[in-house]
């Protein structure tokens, strides 16, 4: 999950991503965007989607948005909106299945 930070994604993250580059390849991703306002961060998931490939992560079909942060959950963290409750349940059923399907044809065939 990555707040938008001017259009884009934040300085940190990028940091992070360039740090592990190993680590990434053939991995499943799952894009969260998170924004005060109402485009639930899908700008930086825009920007975001050429990296992940770049890095060698394989993204999921599903993104998670969430608009107006501030109304969507409570300061506690907790769901106010279980709307979302669906969409979250088909993003994370799709980036379980993905990822398990990758750790099991990095198994089978492993990358030299």
């Amino acid at each position: 999950m990555s707040p938008e930070y001017n259009h884009g994604y934040s300085g940190l993250l990028k940091h992070v991503l360039g740090s592990c580059l190993k680590e990434y390849i053939h991995k499943a991703v799952g894009m969260v965007g998170v924004s005060a306002g109402p485009f639930g961060g899908a700008r930086v998931i825009e920007n975001l989607l050429p990296v992940m490939r770049e890095l060698g992560l394989v993204t999921i079909f599903w993104d998670v948005n969430f608009s107006s942060v501030q109304k969507v959950f409570d300061k506690d963290g907790m769901l106010l909106d279980e709307s979302l409750i669906r969409r979250m349940n088909k993003f994370l059923k799709e980036l379980i299945w993905m990822a398990k399907t990758l750790r099991q044809r990095r198994e089978q065939i492993p990358l030299d």
